[in-house]
């Protein structure tokens, strides 16, 4: 059985007695023909680590190792091996007996006589090279006569681990100068606090500065640019698990690229990028989506899998003055990012998918929120094509059927607030937040947009109805405003038409509620004390009284529900007709 790079296979070797050798070589001459980088040097352990409690010094346990890079078994007799330090001073040498090495071995050689070296040690070179250098670096080397096979420096030696060259690729006798191509062996204990690999392939890959590993070995790095990646996805605000876990963004590959190297930051801090470093290529081919995020684990993280990539710094959910953003680097070039002002705890932001390209994510409006559910439940689609925007309207102009058309805006006296519930029932608190509506009806003869219109309470504070879909009022119909839309948080109410926020309270003993067009007022009511309505019962402007000045001033021309709806046993008519005595 041959043993192959790559494969932890039991090693093949032969060692032939002295009294079984041919004649020997001329002196300086290989008994084989070897060209240089037939012999790869792969590893070196120079400074032996004595176990606890017992003493010992590197004597019979210094080795290196060695590997056989051609298509045949060859001899190592008459191989010179050559020790000094890098510039060539302090030179000892040795000359390998008749051994044999199968194609594709690792070959362990060590400072001991062939009868007493460890059971990892192949051949034995007692001390003719001397000590291996715990300092300032030493240099081994393969010669045939004059002839050099291969030779590689080892340096930043620490006591217990070997020097490896690294697994990344076949090993190779021009990459093994290289010192980068080197790292400290830490995983494989080959004696108690000793790490290496003697006679085995190494385990150690370290990264190589623009190049790394596929399934073909080691090539160069396909570093994107401007225009090959697009951020897709953000999620700044997971709610299942912490931020510190669930954090993640996605970026789109327009093209073949792979991302080692590439800087993950924010512009607005003054923290160093996040740069993914790795041996292994993190390719990405064209069309295909990666994800990066706080932490790999799919059962810590919320349930994004797989992770290409991890980063430490922070996302934010975004505010006006304070906007959240990511971007990617590769040194100082931008090659992509994506800036928000607002986002929503458990909901990704999400890039249309028409609008895929760097250019096109600057634009805030071109992302929506997420509305498929992943791993533990919040939404998003990491690692796959996002769901498609709602069109946005512009200003003026809103969807109807999803075709553009002006906003059609009322006419006078046409808006009536027709009924308000500011006292829903039960005391417990936040009650009134989740559960106070009110109700607009079209007195006019034409439809009219709740669009761009604004509500006011009895404060400064106002709230523009803003939606890309026209939201139509027909003569005679009515539009139900409320604080929320769930109807388990809402007390049961049918489909709310838009929203107004909690600072805008309607108040249970005196309160006020205006529409306004811009800076114009359409309809305003206005009650005192006591006026808010009895405790979960609504107050209804009586039908025959609907008019934008005879519902001014409750509970003039108004009267008290009688009729329950929803779950909270609030009383009242939401988006129906009034029932007044």
């Amino acid at each position: 059985m041959i043993y192959r790079y790559g494969m932890r296979l039991a090693p093949l070797f032969v060692l032939l007695p002295l009294a079984a050798c041919g004649p020997d070589s001329p002196s300086g001459a290989c008994k084989d023909s070897l060209l240089p980088g037939d012999l790869v040097i792969t590893e070196v352990f120079a400074d032996y680590a004595a176990p606890t409690g017992g003493t010992g010094t590197d004597e019979g346990k210094e080795w290196f190792e060695i590997y056989n890079n051609s298509d045949r078994a060859v001899s190592l007799k008459g191989v010179t091996v050559l020790h000094a330090r890098p510039d060539g001073s302090k030179a000892a040498s040795h000359t390998i007996r008749d051994v044999t090495v199968a194609p594709g071995q690792f070959f362990t050689l060590g400072n001991a006589p062939d009868a007493l070296v460890p059971a990892y040690v192949d051949y034995g070179y007692s001390a003719d090279l001397g000590d291996f250098f715990n300092s300032d670096g030493g240099k081994l080397t393969l010669k045939c006569g004059g002839d050099e096979i291969d030779s590689a420096i080892y340096d930043s030696v620490k006591s217990g681990h070997s020097r490896q060259f690294s697994n990344a690729g076949p090993p190779d006798y021009t990459l093994n100068d290289d010192q980068a191509n080197w790292c400290e062996a830490k995983d494989t204990e080959f004696e108690p606090k000793n790490f290496g690999t003697p006679g085995e392939d190494n385990d150690c890959a370290p990264v190589v500065a623009g190049a790394c590993t596929d399934g073909n070995g080691m090539r160069p790095v396909v570093t994107p640019a401007v225009g090959d990646i697009v951020i897709t996805e953000v999620m700044p605000g997971p709610s299942k698990v912490s931020d510190t876990l669930g954090e993640w963004f996605e970026i789109k590959a327009l093209n073949d690229v792979d991302l080692n190297g590439i800087g993950i930051d924010r512009a607005g801090d003054s923290s160093a990028p996040n740069v993914l470093s790795s041996n292994a290529c993190l390719h990405v081919a064209a069309g295909d989506y990666a994800v990066f995020a706080k932490n790999t684990d799919s059962d810590m993280n919320g349930g994004v899998a797989p992770v290409l990539g991890t980063f430490s710094l922070s996302l934010v959910a975004g505010t006006t003055t304070a906007p959240g953003d990511i971007q990617l680097v590769a040194g100082t070039t931008v090659l992509d990012s994506i800036t928000w002002t607002s986002s929503r705890s458990g909901k990704a932001l999400q890039l249309d998918p028409e609008a895929t390209d760097p250019s096109a994510n600057d634009e805030p409006s071109n992302f929506c929120d997420a509305t498929v559910a992943y791993g533990l439940g919040d939404l998003g689609t990491p690692n796959a094509e996002n769901s498609q925007c709602a069109a946005v309207a512009p200003t003026g102009m809103c969807l109807d059927n999803n075709a553009l058309r002006p906003i059609k805006k009322p006419a006078a006296n046409a808006v009536v607030i027709n009924e308000y519930l500011a006292n829903p029932a039960g005391t417990m608190t936040g009650v009134d937040a989740a559960q106070e509506w009110f109700e607009i009806s079209n007195a006019g003869t034409e439809a009219f947009d709740l669009n761009e219109l604004s509500v006011q309470g009895a404060g400064a504070t106002t709230s523009k109805i803003t939606a890309s879909d026209c939201k139509s009022v027909a003569p005679g119909g009515f539009a139900l405003l409320a604080h929320n839309t769930d109807p388990a948080i809402n007390g049961g109410l049918p489909a709310v038409d838009a929203t107004f926020p909690t600072s805008i309270a309607l108040g249970n003993s005196a309160g006020r509620i205006q529409i306004l067009d811009g800076m114009t007022v359409l309809d305003t009511i206005a009650w005192t004390t006591a006026s808010g309505g009895p405790d979960g019962i609504s107050l209804q402007l009586n039908p025959a009284n609907r008019d934008a000045a005879m519902n001014d001033a409750p509970p003039l021309n108004y009267c008290q529900a009688t009729a329950t709806y929803g779950t909270a046993g609030n009383k009242g008519t939401p988006k129906a007709a009034n029932v007044c005595p």
